[in-house]
């Protein structure tokens, strides 16, 4: 079947617009598992949670390499990149899975969007980087907008706003690790393989709290797990998708369009749990959004320079 030039050109391995497309896809497919996360709650320990998480991933993408040859994880390296990957993504999911049994849904996704500002800081503290003036504002307006979300002193505020930043740190280095990875390896071995060596740290601290954990485990209704199922399914499908997205746009150019998770976390709170963001909680993921996106702005501006 012959489809027109333009639509061939949208999804060519080259094409920046098919890249900003699949990337707001992707962001809609996490916001989608975050809120199976929270409709989850607490009915499922958080350790078991994660683990069916990242074994479903590793047996569908298992599939896949299989009937591709095996030969292709020779093109995986450099494995310390795909460890490193894998532990910053399963801290990143232990992370968020905890906020969200604890926050708002729009709360956790807009505190975990701060990572291009905690790059920044990092940048400068730990590489000893010089970091631009305008870059430090918009540090500082990200850490407005964050005391608008949060609110703290106030009597919603909660010590658990700890977890999404958390979060954003990992996700914020796990993004440059998937950025080098994508130029060399294929995006389905690169998940498999952090699949699987999630699966593995899980499966040993599983087996460490068997003795705690298995009756909470036995006690899970089948609804619970069909929603599991769907967690897993959106979260597998998200990082596959952002991968295809990083080989067709670079990270600069695609992380401003991540920013779209805040409006389809905001849609499915009202959706799922008829939670809507008040005026400064608003006002406060608006004011985060700017300050990274003008953040990632700033820094490809100081590379084409």
């Amino acid at each position: 079947m012959q489809y027109p030039q333009y639509i061939n050109r949208f999804f060519a391995g080259s094409s920046v617009e098919a890249g900003i497309f699949i990337m707001v896809l992707t962001t809609a497919t996490f916001a989608g598992s975050d809120s199976m996360v929270k409709v989850i709650g607490s009915s499922v320990p958080l350790l078991a949670l994660l683990w069916v998480r990242y074994v479903f991933q590793t047996v569908v993408l298992a599939v896949w390499v299989i009937r591709r040859g095996v030969g292709d994880l020779h093109g995986a390296r450099p494995f310390r990149l795909q460890l490193l990957r894998a532990i910053l993504l399963l801290l990143n999911s232990a992370s968020t899975f905890a906020g969200l049994r604890y926050l708002p849904l729009p709360v956790t996704t807009s505190l975990a969007m701060m990572a291009p500002l905690i790059t920044t800081v990092l940048a400068a503290t730990l590489l000893g980087e010089n970091v631009a003036r305008s870059k430090w504002a918009m540090v500082i307006l990200g850490f407005i907008g964050m005391l608008m979300v949060v609110r703290p002193g106030g009597g919603q505020f909660s010590w658990a706003v700890c977890f999404p930043i958390a979060a954003a740190t990992t996700f914020a280095c796990f993004q440059v690790v998937s950025s080098k990875l994508s130029k060399t390896g294929d995006p389905m071995i690169t998940n498999f393989l952090t699949g699987l060596v999630a699966t593995l740290m899980l499966s040993a601290l599983l087996w460490t709290a068997q003795a705690t954990l298995f009756p909470e485990i036995k006690s899970v209704r089948f609804g619970s797990w069909l929603l599991v199922l769907v967690m897993a399914s959106l979260a597998t499908a998200g990082h596959s998708l952002m991968l295809q997205a990083l080989r067709r746009a670079p990270l600069a150019v695609l992380t401003p369009f991540g920013y779209a998770q805040l409006a389809f976390a905001t849609l499915f709170s009202w959706v799922f749990f008829g939670q809507i963001p008040d005026l400064w909680m608003t006002l406060g993921m608006l004011v985060i959004a700017c300050s990274g996106i003008g953040t990632v702005l700033l820094h490809a501006r100081g590379r084409g320079a």
